[in-house]
């Protein structure tokens, strides 16, 4: 496991050179790495480290996960790397990406599906962003779905909800949380930074959540 953690923050730091475009645009060309807090009420939190970019008509996503049990022991959730072969409308209001995604759940052991991305414009600032996993291996059968809606303000303020759905149909596991928050995008010379918070409500597990973090395109 500390060999596929090692792979993960290898590919994290290999793609890590571009210039800042959309901060809000996970399709955006500017390579982006993030870490992401989600704190499952009182049980545990879950900190995600990931590492995106877009490279020609190619979508690269890497990321790897860590459990934080309050009154037990931290636990790896394992990795994955995911790659989309990327469209776009004939207005360029809309893009999307189809393509494959191979992921380590421990202790199951490894598994493989299709993936999912977009970005569509709405109009006055608003915009609808998307990412969909289906994943089947031995004893695991796993879907992610996160539908985001997003609206932009002045200054760099933007109005955001993006939950992450979990379904482990295997083990009959679901989560769904719903929730609202902001973000602030800073913009330096050679970096632009995001930081955002964002209460949920987990409906399929009845608590409260809070999803936090902070990425840097650069």
């Amino acid at each position: 496991m500390k060999k596929l953690h090692f792979l993960a923050f290898f590919l994290l730091g290999i793609i890590t050179f571009s210039q800042a475009q959309d901060p809000n645009n996970p399709i955006d060309p500017s390579p982006t790495v993030g870490i992401w807090n989600r704190f499952y009420g009182d049980d545990f939190s879950r900190l995600q480290f990931l590492a995106n970019m877009t490279y020609g008509k190619y979508f690269y996503r890497v990321t790897t996960e860590l459990q934080f049990d309050y009154n037990g022991p931290t636990t790896s959730k394992g990795a994955n790397f995911m790659v989309a072969r990327l469209f776009q409308s004939k207005n360029g209001k809309n893009q999307y990406g189809l393509g494959a995604i191979v992921s380590y759940f421990n202790p199951k052991g490894f598994a493989g599906g299709v993936s999912f991305v977009s970005v569509s414009q709405l109009g006055n600032n608003w915009r609808f962003i998307s990412l969909a996993t289906v994943q089947g291996g031995d004893d695991i059968f796993s879907i992610e779905f996160q539908p985001g809606i997003y609206k932009d303000f002045e200054r760099g303020w933007y109005f955001r909800g993006h939950p992450r759905m979990l379904f482990d149909l295997t083990e009959d596991v679901y989560e769904v949380p719903i929730g609202a928050g902001v973000g602030k995008i800073i913009k330096t010379d050679k970096a632009a930074i995001n930081l955002f918070f964002e209460p949920q409500y987990d409906f399929a597990q009845t608590r409260p959540m809070l999803y936090m973090g902070i990425k840097t395109l650069f």
